[in-house]
C-alpha cells in the first residue's frame, strides 16, 4: 500500500475550507450539510449558473489514487444521463490540485432515515410511505429501463424528501463506487450498507436491477419496522441463508405500537423482493409500485 495513504484521515477532505471561500473559480461555500466516512458535503452557490448546489468532496485518501478518481469520474459521467424528477441531478466532477468533488442538485429536506426517527413510533405507517414508494419505483424503472443504470446502494439514507414532499434518490452509482474504492485502498470495509445488499451483491457478482429490487425491499422493511431484515450477528450469513421475519412479527418483537397493521399484500410483496433467488423477486420496479 502507498505509504502516503497510511497518513491520511479517511473521513476528512482537504482541510482549511471556510464559509465564503470560492473553489474551482465557480463555487462559493455556504455551509456544511453532511459529513461522514465518505467525505464532507457543502452547500454552495454556483456563481456561473446562479443557483445553490451540493458539493460532495472526496476523502483525501482518494486524491492520491488516479485509478479510483478515474472510476468515480466515469460513474459521474454516466449519472449525468439521469434526468428524472425523483433522482438528484448530477452536474459535474470538479478537480484541481487541492481537492475533488461532485457537484449535484441541492435537496432542501431530510433523508428517510432521519424522517423515520422523528416519528412518534419510530416507523412510517403504510399510508405515509405508499406515495413515496410510488415515486421511488417510478424513478428506478426509469433508471433501469431507460438509462440502463443500477443504483447499487439503495437505503433509507440515500432517499430524501424535499420541502414540497417530493422523493429524491441520491448518489446513483456514486456512493457504491466511492465505498468500493476506499475499501480497496484500505483493505477494510467502510460500509454498513451490506444490511441492504442482496446475496448476489455480497458475493461480488455483476450487479443487475434485481439487486436494487432486493435493496428496495430491505429499505421498505426498515422504514416500516425500524430495522433492516437482518441487523445483528453474522449479517452476510443471514442474508444468504435466513428468511427474515414478517414485518408484523418484527414490529411485535421490537414492541412497536403502530396505529395500523401492515396489509397482507405489502407483506407478500416485500417478502418476494427479499427472495434469495433473483428469479423469485419482482422483475421490475413497476411490479412493486
Amino acid at each position: 500500500m502507498n505509504s502516503d495513504i497510511n497518513d491520511l484521515d479517511l473521513g476528512a477532505t482537504i482541510r482549511g475550507f471556510a464559509v465564503g471561500q470560492k473553489l474551482f473559480d465557480r463555487y462559493t461555500l455556504q455551509s456544511i450539510i453532511g459529513r461522514g466516512g465518505m467525505g464532507v458535503v457543502w452547500l454552495a452557490r454556483d456563481e456561473q449558473l446562479e443557483r445553490q448546489v451540493a458539493l460532495k468532496f472526496l476523502p483525501d485518501l482518494l486524491l492520491v489514487d488516479q485509478a479510483a478518481l478515474d472510476e468515480l469520474k466515469h460513474e459521474t459521467k454516466r449519472s449525468l444521463e439521469l434526468t428524472h424528477h425523483h433522482i438528484v441531478r448530477i452536474y459535474n466532477f470538479e478537480q484541481d490540485s487541492h481537492a475533488a468533488c461532485i457537484s449535484m442538485e441541492y435537496v432542501d429536506g431530510l433523508n428517510l432515515s432521519a424522517l423515520r426517527v422523528q416519528k412518534e413510533t419510530r416507523v412510517f405507517e403504510v399510508n405515509e410511505l405508499a406515495p413515496l414508494v410510488v415515486q421511488l419505483c417510478d424513478a428506478l424503472e426509469y433508471a433501469h429501463d431507460t438509462a440502463n443504470i443500477v443504483h447499487r446502494d439503495l437505503k433509507p439514507a440515500n432517499l430524501m424528501v424535499n420541502s414540497r414532499g417530493d422523493l429524491k434518490i441520491t448518489d446513483f452509482g456514486i456512493s457504491r463506487s466511492l465505498s468500493d474504492s476506499v475499501t480497496m485502498l484500505t483493505r477494510q470495509s467502510t460500509s454498513g450498507t451490506l444490511l441492504y445488499m442482496s446475496p448476489q451483491q455480497l458475493n461480488g457478482e455483476r450487479v443487475s436491477p434485481l439487486d436494487d429490487i432486493y435493496s428496495l425491499g430491505a429499505t421498505i422493511y426498515d422504514l416500516l419496522t425500524s430495522k433492516p431484515p437482518f441487523y445483528g450477528g453474522s449479517i452476510e450469513k443471514q442474508v444468504h441463508e435466513k428468511i427474515p421475519r414478517s414485518m408484523a412479527e418484527r414490529r411485535k418483537e421490537l414492541e412497536i405500537a403502530s396505529k395500523t397493521p401492515i396489509p397482507a399484500r405489502w407483506e407478500e410483496t416485500i417478502a418476494e423482493a427479499l427472495a434469495k433467488d433473483p428469479a423469485q423477486r419482482p422483475q421490475s420496479a413497476r411490479e412493486l409500485s
